[in-house]
C-alpha cells in the first residue's frame, strides 16, 4: 500500500517524459514571450526618440519665439525712444528756428493732434494683414471703449471730450514749455506724471500704499527741485512751471482714463485716439487761429516751418501708434523702458546738435528723475517676491505667474509723452 503513491509518481514522470510535446510547447511558449519583450523593449525605445524629438523641437521653437519677441521687443523700445525724443526736438526746432514769423504753440499742438485720426484706420490696417480677427469683429471691440452707447455724440461728448480738454493742458503746456527750455529738461520734468500718477491712483482709485513707489515720487521731486537751480541749462523758470502742469495734465489723463475707460485693448484705445483727433479738429481750430490774433502767437504764413512742424506730427502719431501696438502684443513695461530712453537720448541730441552744456545740477536732476522712473515702473509682486527670497522665504505658488499690469504701464499709450 505504501509503495503505489511512489509508483504512481514514477509513471506520471515516465509519462511526461514520453509526452514530445509538454517540452516543445514550452520551449515555444518561453521563446514567443522573449521575442514579444524585445518587440517592447524596441518600440518603447522608438517612443523615446520620438518624445526626444517632439521635446527638441519644442524647445527649438521655444527659443526662436523667445528670440522673435526679443527683436520685437528691441525694435519697439528704439521707436519709441526715438519717436519720442524727435517728435520732441522737431516741436522744439519748429518754435525756435524762425521765432519772428513763426511762435504758435497751440497751433502746432492742434495740428500735431490731428494727426491722431489716422490711428484706427492704421490700427483696422493691420488688422487686415497681421490680426485673426475680421475687420466687423474688430470694430465691435473696438467699440465697446463707449460702454455700450455706440459711436454716437453723446458718448463723444461723455467719453472723449473731457479728456480732450487734458490732452490739450498737457500737450499745449508741454509744447509752450519747449519756448523756454531746453528739450531734455522738457522730457525730463515731463517723465515724472508716472511719479503724480501713483498719488492720483491712491487718493482717485483706492489704490495701496507701497514704500518703493512713496520713493518713487520723493526723487522725482528732488530731480525737479534740482534741476530748477540749474539757470543755464533750464532757461527761464516759466517753462519748468509749464512742464510740471504738463506732467500734472497727464498724469490726471491718465488716472481719469483708468476710473472712466478702464484698462482699453489695442482697438478700444486706437479708436478712442481717432474719436479725440477727429473732435480736436473741429473744436479746436476755432481758438488756434484765434490766438493768432492775439499778442500770445504768430504766424506769418509765408514764413512757416512746415518741415519740422510735420516731422512732429507724424513722429508723435507714430509715437502713439507704437505704443499703443507694444502694450497690446508685447508687454507695457517694454513701452516703459522706451520711453526711459528717451530721455538720456534727448540729452544727447541737445549736447550734440543745440550746444547744451550739461552741468552737475542737470545731470544730478536726471539721475533722480531715472531713479524714480525706474522705481515707479517697477511692478508690485515682483518687489515682494525679492522681499521673500531676501528673507529665504520661496512662494512656490507665484513662482511662475506673470506680474499684474501696473496702471502706469497699462495706460502709458493715453499720453502724449
Amino acid at each position: 500500500m505504501a509503495s503505489k503513491p511512489l509508483l504512481n509518481s514514477e509513471e506520471r514522470r515516465m509519462s511526461q517524459s514520453k509526452d514530445p510535446y509538454g517540452s516543445t510547447n514550452g520551449s515555444k511558449n518561453g521563446s514567443k514571450k522573449g521575442s514579444d519583450a524585445k518587440s517592447a523593449e524596441v518600440e518603447i525605445q522608438k517612443l523615446r526618440e520620438q518624445l526626444k524629438e517632439h521635446e527638441a523641437a519644442i524647445k527649438t521653437e521655444t527659443q526662436v519665439k523667445k528670440i522673435g519677441e526679443l527683436t520685437a521687443s528691441v525694435i519697439v523700445i528704439l521707436l519709441v525712444a526715438f519717436t519720442w525724443a524727435l517728435s520732441t526736438q522737431f516741436s522744439k526746432t519748429a518754435l525756435t528756428v524762425d521765432r519772428e514769423n513763426f511762435y504758435a504753440p497751440y497751433f502746432m499742438m492742434w495740428f500735431s493732434t490731428c494727426h491722431m485720426i489716422f490711428c484706427y484706420p492704421l490700427f483696422l490696417c493691420y488688422t487686415k494683414i497681421a490680426r485673426k480677427q475680421t475687420i466687423g469683429e474688430a470694430h465691435q471691440e473696438a467699440l465697446t471703449v463707449f460702454k455700450g452707447r455706440g459711436l454716437t455724440p453723446i458718448s463723444l461728448l461723455l467719453y472723449v471730450f473731457p479728456f480732450l480738454c487734458l490732452w490739450v493742458a498737457a500737450n499745449y503746456s508741454y509744447a509752450r514749455s519747449l519756448g523756454s527750455i531746453s528739450a531734455s529738461v522738457a522730457t525730463s520734468i515731463s517723465s515724472c506724471n508716472t511719479a503724480i500718477v501713483y498719488i492720483l491712483s491712491i487718493i482717485v482709485l483706492k489704490e495701496g500704499f507701497f514704500p518703493h513707489k512713496l520713493l518713487s515720487v520723493i526723487f522725482a521731486i528732488g530731480g525737479v527741485v534740482v534741476m530748477s537751480f540749474d539757470g543755464e541749462i533750464s532757461g527761464e523758470i516759466m517753462g519748468i512751471v509749464l512742464s510740471i502742469i504738463s506732467a500734472t495734465s497727464a498724469a490726471f489723463y491718465k488716472v481719469f482714463f483708468k476710473r472712466v475707460i478702464g484698462s482699453a485693448s489695442f482697438p478700444q484705445v486706437s479708436i478712442f485716439m481717432t474719436c479725440l483727433g477727429t473732435l480736436n479738429l473741429f473744436l479746436n481750430v476755432g481758438i488756434a487761429f484765434g490766438l493768432i490774433a492775439t499778442p500770445w502767437e504768430w504766424i506769418n504764413f509765408q514764413h512757416v516751418p512746415w518741415l519740422p512742424l510735420f516731422g512732429s506730427a507724424l513722429l508723435s502719431l507714430c509715437f502713439n501708434f507704437t505704443i499703443n501696438f507694444g502694450i497690446a502684443v508685447l508687454n507695457p513695461l517694454v513701452i516703459s523702458v522706451g520711453m526711459l530712453c528717451g530721455i538720456p537720448l534727448n540729452t544727447v541730441i541737445d549736447v550734440l546738435f543745440r550746444d547744451v552744456t550739461p552741468t552737475a545740477f542737470f545731470l544730478t536732476g536726471t539721475g533722480l528723475i531715472l531713479i524714480s522712473f525706474l522705481l515707479i515702473i517697477t511692478p508690485v509682486d515682483i518687489v515682494a517676491r525679492l522681499k521673500r527670497r531676501a528673507c529665504g522665504v520661496r512662494d512656490v505658488e507665484n513662482d511662475d505667474q506673470e506680474p499684474p499690469k501696473d496702471i502706469i504701464e497699462e495706460t502709458v499709450q493715453e499720453s502724449r509723452h
